[in-house]
């Protein structure tokens, strides 16, 4: 599977500023897609509901799926390789432990979509058999350690909240075991130390598509010596460097005035600039316009969440235009999708008094 040169230079030139990138970034990544071959990459899946491959698919540049990923007729040295990706991938058998062990060969970055699950020594979750010199079932834990640790494994990407924290999966009880990239390491190992080198998470649930395509062209963009800049958690500062508050038009123009939500329904209590709702009347456009009131009172976690969701938005109607909406923009509270203690950290989601 491959994205040509020339479509995702054109996509990352338009989105240049979306993504955080400069000229001078387009032209080392040019010049790193030009190199014979194109960059591997192998994307595991492990406990994923495949919502953060369908949302890299649903790149606002990109229309269809053919267009994003198999352009087979470009040459070879004008690709970016995607060896593997369960989600889109027809292969099946030998055969796709045949993509997964070439593509392992040479220099490659492995993204990893999903919770790893530990518990019964890993066998929640086999995503193949007799992969990478291991003999039987692989599990997704037995697969990334195989490739994350190699010298050669130029990168890994969690992808989403589940590979990067855990996510649902590792919500209580977590009877899996479930657990992030990193958490399969214990820390202070040279295993962790060495993962964590090269360890990008992007959470989300499911991360913006933008997240995804510009924490690969930033790598690309620097030949793989470089990481972007990242916070303690190791998500990348240019997309989860500030609060959800900080752009959020509810918090900014009404920070004052509240929505409350009562099971019994409006005016059960309040004051105090609250405005009190019953749970079906949360979507009513009269406190729930863009630039409504805070739903803070209603359970919001945005003032504990760090993504660029407010300014980005989601579903592009065109070419790197700005998304149509987003979460608290549709009446829903934040639930924190972007953080390590999501989901039981940031539970409940919705507060009904």
């Amino acid at each position: 599977m491959r994205i040509t040169r020339r479509d995702f230079l054109k996509y990352c030139s338009i989105a240049a500023g979306a993504l955080g990138l400069t000229a001078t970034d387009l032209l080392k990544m040019e010049k790193a897609l030009a190199s014979p071959g194109g960059l591997k990459v192998i994307w595991l899946n492990g406990q994923a509901c495949t919502g953060c491959t369908v949302s890299l698919a649903n790149s606002s540049y990109y229309t269809t799926v053919q267009e994003l990923l198999l352009a087979l007729s470009a040459p070879a040295s004008e690709t970016l390789d995607i060896a593997f990706i369960e989600t889109l991938s027809g292969a099946t058998g030998s055969a796709i432990a045949t993509q997964v062990a070439n593509a392992a060969a040479g220099a490659f970055a492995l993204c990893v979509e999903g919770a790893i699950p530990t518990g019964a020594s890993g066998a929640y979750c086999e995503i193949g058999e007799d992969w990478l010199g291991m003999t039987g079932a692989v599990t997704i834990e037995a697969a990334v350690k195989n490739l994350a640790t190699r010298t050669n494994c130029a990168a890994v990407i969690a992808v989403g909240t589940c590979a990067s924290f855990g996510g649902i999966p590792a919500g209580f009880p977590n009877p899996t075991t479930a657990k992030g990239v990193l958490g399969l390491y214990t820390k202070g190992t040279t295993d962790y130390r060495t993962v964590r080198s090269k360890l990008l998470n992007i959470p989300g649930c499911p991360p913006n598509p933008n997240w995804i395509v510009g924490t690969i062209a930033y790598l690309l963009a620097n030949d793989l010596q470089a990481f972007p800049s990242v916070d303690s958690l190791r998500r990348p500062r240019t997309y989860y460097g500030e609060r959800i508050c900080n752009n959020c038009d509810r918090f900014n123009a009404n920070k004052d005035k509240f929505v409350g939500v009562d099971k019994f329904g409006s005016g059960s209590w309040g004051g105090g600039g609250l405005t009190v709702v019953a749970p079906n009347e949360l979507g009513n456009p009269n406190v729930n316009m863009p630039g409504g009131y805070c739903l803070k009172k209603a359970g919001c976690k945005g003032s504990r969440t760090k993504s660029d969701c407010s300014l980005r938005k989601w579903h592009s109607p065109g070419k790197l235009q700005t998304g149509v909406n987003w979460c608290v923009g549709a009446g829903a509270p934040c639930q924190g999708c972007t953080q390590d203690k999501f989901p039981d950290g940031m539970s409940p989601f919705l507060y009904i008094r």
